[in-house]
C-alpha cells in the first residue's frame, strides 16, 4: 500500500512540473488590445516607422488582388503606397479580440476605412482585416493580416 502511495506522489508531482504555467489571460488580452490600438493610431497618423514597430521582423501581409508582402522593407513599401498625398484618413476598429489559452497567440479582426480625396469629392473605401499577432519577447507583434475591400470590383466599360 506505502509503494503505490508513493507512486501516485510521484506521478502526481511529476504531471504537475509539466503542466503549461498559468497566464493571466486578462492581462494578456488588455495588453494585447493596448498593442492593438497602438499600431491603430500609428497607422491613423500614417507613421510607416510607427507602424513597423508593431509589426514582427518576419510580419507578412497579404492583401487584397496583390501579392504576399513579407518583412519590414516589403512592408514599408506597401504602407507607402496606401500613405499618398490623396489618403485623407486611414483607420480600423476591432470588432473581435482573442488570445489563445497559451498567451503567445492572439487574432483580431474588424472593419477598414480608407477616404480619399478624389476630383468630384472624397471617395470612401470600407473593407475588413483579420491579423494574427504572436509574442515575441513578452511582447505582441503582428504576425500575419490580411485585408481587402468590400467595394465590388471594377466593371470593364464598354466600348
Amino acid at each position: 500500500m506505502l509503494k503505490n502511495a508513493a507512486t501516485v506522489l510521484i506521478v502526481t508531482t511529476s504531471l504537475g512540473a509539466c503542466a503549461a504555467p498559468q497566464v493571466d489571460m486578462g492581462a494578456e488580452l488588455e495588453a494585447f488590445r493596448a498593442r492593438s490600438e497602438g499600431i491603430v493610431a500609428a497607422e491613423s497618423a500614417q507613421d510607416i516607422d510607427g507602424a513597423l514597430a508593431y509589426w514582427a521582423p518576419d510580419g507578412i501581409a497579404m492583401p487584397a488582388n496583390a501579392p504576399l508582402v513579407e518583412g519590414h522593407e516589403g512592408l514599408r513599401e506597401l504602407y507607402g503606397q496606401f500613405f499618398v498625398p490623396s489618403l485623407k484618413s486611414f483607420g480600423s476598429t476591432t470588432t473581435h479580440t482573442e488570445v489563445s489559452a497559451s498567451g503567445d497567440v492572439a487574432w483580431e479582426y474588424g472593419i477598414n476605412r480608407l477616404v480619399f480625396t478624389g476630383p468630384d469629392g472624397d471617395i470612401v473605401d470600407l473593407g475588413k482585416y483579420l491579423a494574427t499577432w504572436r509574442k515575441i519577447d513578452g511582447e505582441w507583434y503582428v504576425a500575419v493580416v490580411s485585408f481587402s475591400s468590400d467595394a465590388p470590383p471594377p466593371a470593364p466599360t464598354e466600348q
